[in-house]
């Protein structure tokens, strides 16, 4: 027997989808800190390996805002922009030791919107069967 699966409030899938995007983060970037210092100069490789863990887990946080909650893009793209308001926020804050410069930082916090889209995208439920793919491929 197949169990059915009852899509959840758009709310609480998004602040689930926080939590996936927020492990997801923890994970990649512990990875990619391993794979940095085995390297001989893990400073210039920090920048673009850290910016492609948040893009990557921000596919992961917007996949699984639609798989939770059962709708389209529109909720992966609505957990992308608290996202990208997080990502904002915790990197506005003056902390010690940081450099912030103002436009890349919101050039960077941009772009996690469209990454979780693409991960809306990827992670939204397809029809398994190929004549109903076909069917709704024609509708207009």
């Amino acid at each position: 027997m197949k169990k059915s699966h009852s899509p959840r409030p758009m709310l609480q899938s998004i602040l689930l989808s926080q939590l996936v995007w927020l492990a997801s983060a923890v994970i990649l970037l512990c990875l990619f800190c391993a794979l940095s210092l085995t390297l001989r100069d893990p400073d210039s490789i920090i920048m673009p390996l850290s910016l492609c863990a948040l893009y990557l887990s921000a596919v992961a946080g917007g996949a699984a805002a639609v798989r939770f909650s059962g709708d389209g893009i529109l909720s992966g793209t609505l957990s992308g922009l608290i996202t990208a308001f997080l990502v904002f926020v915790i990197s506005s804050l003056p902390l010690p030791g940081s450099s912030f410069s103002m436009p890349m930082s919101i050039l960077f916090t941009a772009l996690i919107v469209p990454a979780s889209a693409v991960g809306s995208v990827l992670g939204h439920r397809r029809s398994k069967n190929p004549a109903k793919r076909k069917n709704l491929r024609r509708l207009p």
